[in-house]
Formats: C-alpha cells, structure tokens, sequence
C-alpha cells in the first residue's frame, strides 16, 4: 500500500512539477527535481522494508518446523494409536527407520499410515527384507521402496536446511546377522545341549531364510572375504573356529555412496544439520539387539569427519539417546563422549556446540517391547516401559528433541518363565478420558 501511494503521489509531482515550471527556472527546477528524487528514494526504501519485514516473517516460519520418528511400528492397535498421535502434531516429515508392517505386504502399512503418506521416508529393515522374511521379504522390500518412489534403498534427499542420509543395515554385515544365522560344525552339541543332539545345519535352514539363500561359509573366511578390519564376533555358546554364516552379498557401492554423499553436503553452506538414519543400532541401550560395532566401525569415523548431528536407529524395541559420542580408534566399544557433557548423570540436556553425534533409538513404534538390561556410560536417557516417538522442533541453529509415551492403557501380567512383570500388550488400548494427554519421557536440545 505504501509503495502504491507514493507512486501514485510522486507521479503527480512530477506531472504537476514540469507544467507549472518554465524552462527558464532552471536553478529552482534543479532543486525541486533533486527533492523528488530524495522523496522517490524515501518512498522505495519504505516499500522495500515493509516487505522485508514480511519476509522475515515468512522467513522465521520456514526455518521452523517438526520432524517426527519412530521405527518397528507393525498393523496393531498399538501401532495404530501412535500413527493418529503422530499425525496429531501436524509434521512437515515422518521419518521411520524401519521394520514397517511385520506382514507379508505392506497393505495394512500404507493403510494405516495414509494420511501422513507424503511426509513419511523410510529406511528397510530385517522384517523388510530377506534376513527374517524369507522369499516374500524381497517381495516386501520392492513395495516399499516402489510405494515411496525408491530406486535404492539407501538415499539421501535435503527438506529446508536439514540433509538426511539413509542407509541400508541390510546391505551390510552385521553382528545380528552373524549371531542369529551362525551354525556350529556337526561335531561340536547342540545349543542348548540339553537334549544331547547334534546340530543338523538343515534345521537351521529352515529356521532362518538367509541360510537358506546364501552358502555358509566359516566365519573367519567370510569376515577376510569382505575384507572388513574388526575382530570376530563373540557368538554366545560357540567356537570361533567352528561357527559358520551365509555367505551374505555385502553392497560395497553403499559406502561408497555414504562417503561421495557426506562429502558433498558437508560443503554445503545452506545446510545446517545433517541426519543419518538406519535400522539396525550403532549404538544403543543394551537389550535384545546388539550394538552393530561392526557396521560402527565401517562408518563412525565418516560420520565424525564430516559433522553429522543426529543419527536415528531402531530394532531394538526401546527408546535410548546417548550423549555427544566420537569415535574411539583404539577400542571400538568405549566411544569417546564430548567432556563438557559428560555426566550422564545429569539433567542437563543442552549441548551446545557438541563435540560428538547423538545416537537416538526410537523402535517405540507399536511391536512388542523388549527389557532395557544395561545403560552404558554413554547412554544420557533410557526407556521402555511404553509406546512413543520422538519430535524434533528445528529452528534455525536450534533442535530441540522430545520423546512422548502416547500414554496407552495396557494391563501387566507375570512371564511363565522368568516371572518378571511385563505389558500385556494385547490388552492395550487408547488411553481413558482425561489421561489422553502425552507422557513426556525425555528432552534435549542442541544449539549450534
């Protein structure tokens, strides 16, 4: 409007300056021109900072928004709540690293998570693919990645100022992997040996589809073929020289990618944080799953290099954030935490400047829960005593992370075996009226 009216007025000055003016005047017309011109210039930059201030505005507005995550998700009710909880916080992205449907298609997925279908990228995890489904995991996998528009299934895309990574656990040898597949030379018993039989490596087959797709071979052989630096696995109950795995195709063009795709953004100016996010945890609370030192070791040292912020796990059935960790070169297994936060101990939750990743695990999605049986020196917070997921607010130079239990209504029963108090989980249910409201379970925030 201001622009308007002083194009409107200048150009009546202007029509009325050079009627009534005779040429003659030329030292007063010199000087009337010279104030318009100071009154043109006057009425341009007050229409160039009105619509900065829009701008900014509009600014602030776009470098704030939500990003939200949870991983090992399933069709249940459980499941379910936390979908309508998450759409309820209106994000701009949903990030899921894995283990999707838990089914043979993935019908009931895309079903359930239509509303959010645009905003949702995925990573593939072992109930995704052919490591725990067998023939119809490939089927599975190709869905997914067909339905989200994927031609790999590791990529990477930038939203706003924030570049996220994702990476294929499955195209890597994993300590899961080794552990859950290894099979024991016939001459040495069973596992357990209680029945005194010998290990029959059909048995295994039929047990775990990836035996049955790739030749084993021993474990030695296999970790010199992918020429991979670490040390052999300690594979509860079996002998080193004895233990056998299949013969899994490794993608060598992945960490390739990951290197190429790091290195690119890292120069990027316009971006200000960078996420990675993956199934199968580097670094985790310990319960059912391990911590895959392996594939850490493959890639936390290009992940430091190159100043990743955050990177977003699953597969094991809890929520863990460790605090600011680097590398450790000389012992893979002690990471090195940033000093000025290393109290893991304490309340305090805001980083500033952190020398160091933090490592979320958020498979919190609606499958069953496992039992947290140890925090590591490096782990800040821990839970797993409910369903939930992680919001990450970013503004600007500012994230501030949440993790909500969404509250869910469940009775608890006695195991059998070990008689331990456990969620009844076919007994949960959406929460009762007046308790809808979201449990805040953890909170951080790292400011650059």
């Amino acid at each position: 409007m201001l622009i308007t009216i002083c194009k409107q007025n200048r150009k009546k000055m202007l029509t009325s300056f050079f009627n009534k003016i005779s040429v003659t005047d030329s030292s007063f017309m010199v000087f009337l021109t010279i104030c318009l011109i100071v009154l043109s210039i006057f009425c341009y930059n007050n229409n160039n900072n009105s619509s900065f201030a829009i701008q900014t505005d509009i600014s602030n507005n776009i470098n704030e928004f939500n990003i939200i995550t949870a991983a090992d998700f399933g069709c249940s009710l459980r499941a379910q709540e936390n979908m309508k909880n998450i759409e309820k916080m209106n994000p701009e992205l949903v990030l899921v690293p894995g283990d999707l449907s838990y089914k043979k298609t993935a019908a009931c997925w895309i079903n359930m998570t239509k509303p959010l279908d645009s905003k949702i990228k995925i990573a593939i995890g072992n109930h995704d693919d052919y490591e725990e489904e067998g023939m119809k995991g490939e089927k599975l996998k190709k869905s997914f990645m067909d339905h989200y528009g994927l031609d790999k299934s590791y990529y990477s895309f930038d939203y706003k100022k924030v570049h996220i990574l994702v990476i294929d656990t499955q195209l890597e040898l994993s300590v899961d992997t080794l552990q859950s597949s290894a099979v024991v030379n016939e001459t040495l018993p069973a596992i357990p040996p209680a029945e005194g039989k010998l290990v029959d490596e059909s048995d295994h087959e039929k047990k775990n589809p990836v035996l049955k797709r790739y030749p084993i071979i021993d474990i030695k052989d296999f970790i010199e073929k992918n020429s991979i630096n670490v040390k052999v696995p300690a594979l509860e109950d079996l002998e080193e020289i004895n233990a056998k795995v299949p013969d899994i195709e490794i993608d060598q063009e992945q960490y390739q990618f990951v290197l190429d795709d790091l290195k690119k953004i890292n120069q990027n100016k316009n971006i200000e944080w960078i996420f990675v996010m993956f199934h199968k945890p580097m670094y985790s609370s310990i319960s059912k799953q391990l911590e895959e030192y392996i594939i850490r070791e493959k890639y936390e040292e290009i992940f430091d290099r190159y100043n990743v912020d955050l990177v977003i796990q699953g597969h094991n059935h809890i929520y863990s954030r460790t605090l600011p960790l680097s590398v450790n070169k000389e012992q893979i297994s002690e990471p090195i935490i940033d000093q000025n936060n290393a109290n893991s101990n304490s309340n305090n939750s805001i980083f500033r400047n952190p020398n160091g990743i933090i490592y979320l695990v958020v498979g919190t999605g609606g499958d069953e829960l496992y039992t947290i049986t140890e925090k590591p020196y490096y782990v800040q917070n821990q839970y797993d005593k409910g369903f939930g997921f992680v919001d990450l607010k970013i503004k600007d130079k500012r994230l501030d992370g949440t993790f909500y239990d969404i509250n869910l209504d469940c009775k608890m029963k006695i195991t059998e075996i070990k008689k331990k108090e456990v969620l009844d989980l076919e007994s949960c249910r959406p929460p009762a009226l007046g308790n809808e409201e979201l449990k805040v379970v953890d909170q951080f925030t790292i400011i650059k």
